[in-house]
Formats: C-alpha cells, sequence, structure tokens
C-alpha cells in the first residue's frame, strides 16, 4: 500500500534538505503531493501498480521555466523512493512514512 505521508530528504547542491510527499490512491491512480527544496510544491497524478507508480508531466519552477518530468516511486514497508528524470536535472527523494 502506497497512501501514507513520507518525510522525505532530497540531496541539493546544500546538501540533504526535508520535505513531504502525501500519496494516495484510487483504483490504479496514484495522486502525489509534492513539497520538497527544489522541486517547491508540486501535484501529480500517475498510475500504481502493487507498491510502485509513475507519473509524468510539466511544472513551472521559478528561476527555471517549464519542466518536463517522468517519475517512478516504490513503497517498501514505510520506505519511499521516487526517482524524478526530468528536462533540468535529476534527482532522487527518499524518506519514511510519517
Amino acid at each position: 500500500m502506497v497512501d501514507g505521508t513520507y518525510t522525505i530528504h532530497i540531496d541539493t547542491p546544500f546538501g540533504k534538505k526535508p520535505g513531504t510527499v502525501n500519496l494516495r490512491t484510487q483504483g490504479d491512480t496514484v495522486f502525489a503531493d509534492i513539497d520538497a527544496p527544489v522541486i517547491g510544491k508540486q501535484s501529480t497524478e500517475g498510475k500504481v501498480d502493487g507498491d510502485t507508480f509513475t507519473a509524468e508531466g510539466t511544472f513551472k519552477l521559478r528561476l527555471v521555466g517549464k519542466v518536463t518530468y517522468s517519475l517512478r516511486g516504490e513503497v517498501s514497508g514505510d520506505d519511499l523512493t521516487i526517482v524524478i528524470d526530468s528536462s533540468k536535472g535529476n534527482y532522487e527523494l527518499s524518506g519514511v512514512r510519517a
């Protein structure tokens, strides 16, 4: 089950910084609300299959502009890992269920 709120950390040029990810599912759809350094506050919708999920889309960042991304994530027990491949760089978020 991926549903839950997770405290995450993202690697930045200034070290690891904290954030949160809230995941909720409805059928085979996952809704993710991310609040993290570098990425900011973003919401996305994707597909869930068991304990893994994927999403893709675009968002806008101040100073950077439009960013196209695809992400894949997995929940194992209370651990969350998300890998984001974007047009402005790649990011990995990891965390635990709050």
